[in-house]
């Protein structure tokens, strides 16, 4: 198959729990659907190890490894299953790689447990998958959406599509493409969740945005009044002694609406004061993204001499610079903020999911 390699289900999970980012994974096809239920369940069980390590993403610090139990993963596979059962996906093109916690579990084990062969797609340029189904689901990352609009033939008859999206905030071009394919023919199932934790929440993605609501195995922790959110169960990462955390708070502000579900306000590293004035990146970006016709762009945190903190924009290869100024001014006049300084780059360092990496501490403003 040109540009792909065709493991035996077996080799594809082994490889797949031996990828590290220095040597990935390559593009490959296997066939899940060849094997039946019981057999996929009694492979994944001997392949999986007592425990697999994971490390955090290094977007907001040094990398820290994280350990789960093969019990954890396999149990969430199937979690992620029953939120796409009904759709009745014949096939996975998964984007996500397998040396993180969501592209393990979505790329290697999800479609073992649906029973359905997966395409692994890890970089641009490859030809359109060999694999003839109409009802596709796909594991997204941020980079996936440009694609999919970019080449209406990757996904080839699609009478209905899936998305499963994690890692990230939900990029612009999600819109775009569920816009391009037909609101009556996808449905974009959000994650919530991170390496400490594996997957906490889900929604459907809705105009307005629905509520996140608990996974059935999650519940909340610590008080409703405190802003953080905090959550105990099952599959959090193991202690030294071998057992699940018995709760873990995260980065993440959210306002709870009842027992099961919340409203998300955004990420501690990404909600900055500036003059007293709470800034959120992450809707910075999303608002630049919209008028900003460029590679790739990010809002990173600054210190600054005069107001302590403040936001630098990097836009990489923007289709008209000289126009950037303005149309950022015009773009963030609705929320009442600026930029301290707008930086023209030729790419932005990300990891292999779509996050910026730590920049090195950077400083504007007066002498």
């Amino acid at each position: 198959m040109d540009g792909y390699q065709e493991p035996a289900p077996q080799e594809f999970l082994a490889r797949a729990l031996e990828a590290v980012p220095d040597s990935p994974l390559g593009p490959s096809v296997t066939r899940w659907d060849r094997l039946g239920q019981r057999a996929a369940e009694e492979l994944v069980t001997d392949v999986l190890p007592d425990v697999v390590e994971f490390c955090t993403s290094g977007s907001t610090g040094p990398a820290v490894p994280w350990r789960h139990s093969g019990r954890q993963l396999w149990t969430e596979a199937g979690m992620l299953a029953d939120l796409v059962r009904a759709d009745r996906p014949r096939a996975v093109l998964s984007f996500a790689p397998p040396t993180h916690l969501y592209g393990l579990i979505a790329t290697a084990l999800l479609p073992a447990a649906l029973g359905v062969p997966v395409c692994y797609w890890p970089r641009y340029g490859l030809p359109v998958p060999a694999i003839d189904a109409d009802r596709w689901l796909v594991v997204a990352i941020p980079w996936t959406f440009p694609l999919l609009i970019r080449d209406q033939t990757v996904l080839g008859r699609r009478e209905r599509v899936t998305v499963l999206h994690s890692t990230a905030t939900l990029p612009a071009s999600a819109g775009e493409f569920i816009r391009a394919a037909g609101p009556d023919r996808v449905r974009l199932v959000e994650l919530f969740g991170s390496t400490e934790t594996g997957a906490i929440a889900h929604r459907e993605h809705t105009d307005p945005p629905s509520p996140w609501r608990l996974m059935d195995d999650v519940h909340f922790a610590g008080e409703p009044g405190d802003g953080r959110l905090s959550v105990a169960g099952p599959r959090l990462a193991l202690t030294t002694e071998g057992l699940p955390m018995t709760r873990w708070t995260t980065d993440d502000y959210v306002q709870r609406l009842d027992d099961r579900s919340y409203h998300f306000h955004g990420r501690r590293l990404r909600l900055i004061k500036v003059n007293g004035r709470r800034i959120d990146l992450d809707l910075m970006e999303e608002r630049l993204r919209a008028v900003l016709p460029c590679a790739d762009l990010t809002c990173v945190p600054v210190a600054d001499r005069l107001r302590g903190e403040h936001v630098e924009l990097l836009v990489a290869k923007p289709r008209e610079p000289h126009l950037v100024h303005r149309l950022t001014t015009e773009a963030l006049r609705g929320l009442g903020v600026t930029v301290g300084r707008i930086t023209i780059v030729d790419t932005i360092d990300r990891s292999d999911t779509g996050k910026p990496r730590r920049l090195a501490d950077r400083q504007v403003g007066g002498a």
